[in-house]
């Protein structure tokens, strides 16, 4: 069949070999061992494990990343995880980041690999959590006891999210986790199974793979998957409206005509200022470009902001009776956008101006005394006066302080901002015009 050869093909290109896979088992227990010997020598009551998708084999060709949790008894105070945790943390390289996320954990360089050092509670259970990444071990025991040899199965199946789009939980992304993907081999059997499903998935779709779902407490997110190890948890809760829908077309796209290109799309070319010029002349709309310093802060934290403001922009411009066709959010980590497709951007110079009904005589009365040339629009009084801002550009220039932003984002615009008009977006910096060949949909 033409889909066992795609398969085949795409299996051959990103199964890690065995050499691979090898060097990276012995690296991962090489660092579990320094952990180890440097707790002993400090007396610290804590071991290390490998977790994530490379110690449970479902990972691509490739991949430089090991997931190092250290345990610490559950009776640990918080303070002494986070101080000696980071302290053996810091033994293993000099070359390393603090990060933060419930609590702060290492992410060094290894060997040319990328190492993420967590320390977390080595709880009985993973109802006992005293912290989010308390669970990542229960996924691990999860996964590896119930893969039952579908391995490659799970590597298709993060290949192809890769390949459409809709791979990573990031909130960049708000795609399927590479968790989220293996269990749904768990569930499905196989990658040509879950396509088969995921063609006829649906917003509100439950998959309960234990039947232990806690319904006591409500998910309104678009596709809930509960947690194995966490029945009151939901595991595609970062997923997104867009990916879950875009991840269906995906499903039903491969079903009607299996393409290993669904699996390595070709590069996305960025447009250059012909193509775009020629794309917003046939379209007639304009582009609208609100940029600024990027903040110092992390993507999981940058990116809801964006979006925060994003949607307060836009909400602000129809409020004054301009129309947003399209918008959407980048940064390139250095500086930030938000970009708007403009169907309407410039009005006439007057607007209405809406008094208060007549049968509220009072107040009538008032508005007719404060506006001579007011007249009777349907129940209401109202006048005609001039418009603040005729141009979407003018208004946001005036307005995009007061609008809702996100703390760090506001700071970062308070400080400067400009507003570019049509082609200037290119300017914004790099990877901006792969970013336009998305938002606008241009193959």
């Amino acid at each position: 069949m033409i889909t066992d050869g795609i398969l085949k093909e795409t299996l051959a290109k990103i199964k890690p070999s065995a050499a691979e896979a090898e060097h990276l088992k012995s690296t991962a227990m090489e660092i579990i061992g320094r952990i180890d010997s440097e707790a002993a020598r400090l007396g610290f009551n804590v071991h290390a494990i490998h977790v994530g998708s490379t110690a449970r084999d479902t990972w691509l060709r490739g991949k430089r990343d090991i997931d190092i949790f250290l345990m610490f008894p559950p009776s640990t105070p918080r303070e002494r995880l986070e101080l000696e945790g980071l302290q053996l943390a810091r033994s293993i390289s000099n070359d390393y980041e603090e990060k933060y996320a419930e609590h702060p954990y290492i992410s060094a360089v290894y060997k040319s690999y990328d190492i993420d050092l967590v320390p977390c509670f080595n709880v009985p259970d993973a109802s006992k959590i005293q912290s989010a990444v308390d669970r990542s071990p229960f996924h691990n025991q999860y996964v590896l006891a119930h893969i039952n040899g579908l391995n490659d199965e799970a590597r298709l199946l993060k290949q192809f999210m890769h390949g459409v789009g809709v791979y990573g939980s990031e909130l960049r992304t708000m795609g399927f986790s590479g968790y989220l993907s293996e269990l749904l081999i768990v569930k499905y059997g196989a990658f040509l199974e879950v396509v088969k499903a995921g063609a006829n998935f649906y917003r509100g779709l439950v998959i309960d793979i234990e039947g232990h779902m806690d319904k006591t407490v409500e998910h309104p997110e678009p596709l809930i998957v509960i947690d194995p190890v966490d029945p009151k948890r939901n595991v595609a809760a970062a997923l997104s409206e867009q990916k879950l829908y875009e991840f269906i077309d995906a499903c039903r796209r491969f079903q009607r005509a299996p393409n290993v290109d669904m699996f390595f799309p070709p590069t996305v070319e960025p447009m250059d200022e012909p193509e775009l010029l020629e794309v917003i002349n046939d379209r007639g709309t304009l582009l609208l470009t609100i940029t600024f310093r990027a903040p110092d802060i992390v993507e999981d934290t940058l990116y809801p902001q964006l979006r925060k403001a994003e949607e307060s922009v836009v909400r602000m411009l129809e409020l004054h009776e301009f129309k947003v066709y399209r918008s959407g959010v980048w940064s390139n980590g250095t500086r930030c956008a938000i970009v708007l497709e403009m169907l309407v951007w410039s009005l006439p110079n007057i607007e209405r101006h809406l008094g208060p009904p007549l049968e509220q005589r009072e107040h009538a009365e008032r508005f007719g005394t404060k506006y001579q040339n007011a007249y009777v629009f349907g129940y209401r009084y109202a006048v005609d006066i001039p418009r603040k801002h005729p141009r979407a550009d003018e208004l946001i220039r005036a307005k995009l302080t007061s609008c809702a932003l996100g703390k760090q984002v506001s700071e970062s615009i308070r400080q400067d901002f400009i507003v570019l008009s049509g082609p200037a977006v290119l300017s914004v910096g790099e990877g901006i015009g792969v970013f336009l060949r998305e938002l606008l949909h241009r193959n």
